[in-house]
């Protein structure tokens, strides 16, 4: 009889063995997996929405934008004069601000909801007092200006020491009534 109770129990601790190790792979790599399924689903079910939006936005009708204020946009002027007129309101701000400007560039004009866009990229360098200056002074310009892809880059040799003047550029465009080439 108790050789019997001994493989009896030789079979329990057996299986308590095998018990302990299938709950050590479920607890470890099982359920890592299934977690990992779980936030893939709910990844998958975000962009699905997100997809869903875009393709009714993408299908909706666009809208037809119009500039009722006419003292936002430049006069109805040349696409030369427009940009000539663009250049000096910047360097005038420019000059205001301390702002020292290395380059300006004509950038391509566009159209844009029953106006035409001409724009200026602006390279220069000041401090940062100077460059909030200048971008308040672009905001707050009248006929409207809008500001556009700004990159500011430090000066500094060395990380520790702080920059004296800060590098940037900055896309800068202004719109004028009528069409394009005028």
């Amino acid at each position: 009889m108790t050789l019997a109770i001994h493989r009896l129990l030789s079979r329990a601790a057996a299986l308590a063995i095998l018990a302990g190790i299938i709950a050590l792979i479920w607890i470890g790599p099982v359920a890592l997996y299934v977690d990992f399924l779980d936030a893939n689903g709910r990844a998958l079910a975000t962009a699905q929405e997100t997809l869903s939006r875009y393709r009714v936005l993408a299908s909706a009708k666009p809208l037809d934008v119009s500039v009722e204020d006419k003292t936002l946009l430049l006069p109805d002027i040349s696409d030369a004069q427009a940009v000539a007129l663009l250049q000096e309101s910047l360097k005038a701000a420019a000059a205001a601000a301390q702002v020292e400007i290395q380059g300006l560039q004509v950038l391509q004009d566009e159209p844009f909801a029953g106006a035409a866009r001409v724009g200026v990229r602006l390279r220069g360098h000041a401090d940062i007092g100077g460059l909030a200056n200048l971008l308040y002074a672009i905001e707050a310009a009248r006929p409207l200006l809008y500001a556009d892809n700004l990159t500011v880059q430090s000066r500094s040799a060395t990380p520790t020491t702080p920059p004296a003047l800060l590098d940037f550029q900055i896309d800068v465009s202004a719109f004028k009534s009528g069409q394009r080439g005028s």
